[in-house]
């Protein structure tokens, strides 16, 4: 029998160890994936197929179902275990119904850990010979671009809101704009509009629900764009990520793009959304402390794994008359600045009007940088062949999966 490809999910530093030592192969060996989300991308994508693939205590029963499930739908050859360093209780039988194969209490040893993995390989190697993969092309997905900053008054939301009305005119197609910040949010705001549903809303939506399902759920806020959030509510509870990234991935199979205005922590849920991110846009002005951010941000996301090629910078009043430049910035960080988007006073203007830029001065030095940005992500990942059809919700063909 040859090696068996096994993924070991979440769990603390020695937890790749153990399920290399029970196995009696290297940790080398073993694929470390960080989260539940990073797991699911890489299934997605089909890079690579594992036998089995191990979750780690850390991670919660609903993520382990979200998994679990996923995983039986897109790989049916694969085997799902769920490590516990506690006594299983009724987790056991919801997780087992989601498709995990076993669920494992390794608070006593390895040997039950052992004993699944020897089942589960196993059973992996024998449904090859009677399970075949459905082929024909991949069912066209849309791409998630997520903005953030750590730091306040960047023009995060500004820049969230614009682009997405500047991707719906570029693309000609419908386009998702998700406020995470849904307890005190304000992408709503900026189009003077108010959510019709709220977040938990859609993230209770099945996986597998249609594009007109899935629009239903989010508010027309211009043309093309469709808005989900929640009325802001400080009290609101944090969202949880396996819920956020099932939402997720159900927008990015019914738009061509999906903006998500991220909060500014490092919480649960945007780490989920920045998971599943085609691209990540860190937004910043051109102060010292600013810059400051951005670094410190760029630093964090590459520990976390996110690939440098999966970032952009965007710099919000670029042409301001400081000491540093955006050369500067480039130098700094040892990247090109992607988005230079000048000073104007057009933009708190826009935002006391609740009208975008995008739709009040096309014309504007504002627009056109934000155009450029826009078709630079339509060329990144394919998107829209026509850019001067003008996005419109009755015209629109949504993209839905095969």
């Amino acid at each position: 029998m040859t090696q068996p490809r096994v993924a070991a999910v979440g769990g603390n530093k020695a937890f790749v160890p153990l399920v290399a030592r029970v196995l009696g192969t290297s940790p080398d060996d073993l694929v470390a994936i960080a989260s539940v989300a990073s797991a699911e991308r890489a299934i997605a994508e089909g890079d690579q197929v594992f036998d089995v693939v191990v979750l780690g205590p850390n991670i919660t029963e609903s993520d382990a179902a979200s998994l679990a499930e996923f995983v039986s739908k897109e790989v049916p050859t694969t085997a799902v275990i769920v490590v516990r360093d506690a006594p299983v209780d009724g987790a056991f039988p919801r997780l087992v119904r989601s498709g995990a194969r076993d669920v494992v209490d390794i608070s006593a040893g390895g040997a039950e850990l052992r004993e699944a993995l020897m089942r589960a390989v196993d059973w992996a190697e024998g449904i090859k010979g009677t399970t075949v993969r459905p082929e024909g092309p991949k069912a066209a997905e849309g791409a998630i671009v997520a903005i953030f900053s750590t730091k306040g008054g960047t023009g995060k939301t500004f820049f969230s809101c614009n682009l997405a009305a500047a991707l719906a005119e570029r693309t000609g197609k419908q386009v998702g704009l998700v406020d995470l910040d849904h307890d005190l949010g304000d992408v709503f705001a900026y189009f003077g509009a108010n959510p019709k549903r709220s977040l938990p809303e859609l993230l209770l939506l099945e996986e597998n629900a249609g594009p007109e399902e899935v629009t239903r759920l989010g508010t027309p806020l211009i043309d093309g764009v469709i808005g989900f959030g929640s009325t802001p509510d400080p009290r609101a509870e944090l969202l949880p990520s396996g819920a956020v990234t099932r939402m997720l991935r159900t927008l990015k199979d019914t738009f061509p793009f999906t903006v998500v205005d991220a909060t500014s922590e490092y919480s649960d849920h945007v780490l989920a959304a920045f998971d599943l991110a085609d691209a990540i846009c860190l937004i910043s002005g051109l102060d010292a402390i600013g810059i400051r951010h951005l670094t410190i941000g760029m630093q964090t996301l590459e520990k976390l794994g996110v690939p440098r090629d999966r970032l952009r910078i965007v710099l919000n009043r670029a042409d301001s008359k400081v000491d540093l430049t955006p050369e500067d910035v480039e130098k700094l960080l040892g990247l090109t600045v992607d988005a230079r988007i000048p000073s104007s006073s057009l933009v708190p203007r826009s935002i006391n009007r609740a009208k975008l830029v995008w739709e009040e001065e096309r014309r504007s030095e504002v627009s056109k940088a934000i155009e450029l940005f826009a078709d630079r992500l339509r060329s990144d990942f394919s998107v829209g062949d026509e850019p001067t059809v003008t996005a419109t919700v009755s015209k629109r063909r949504l993209w839905k999966k095969g």
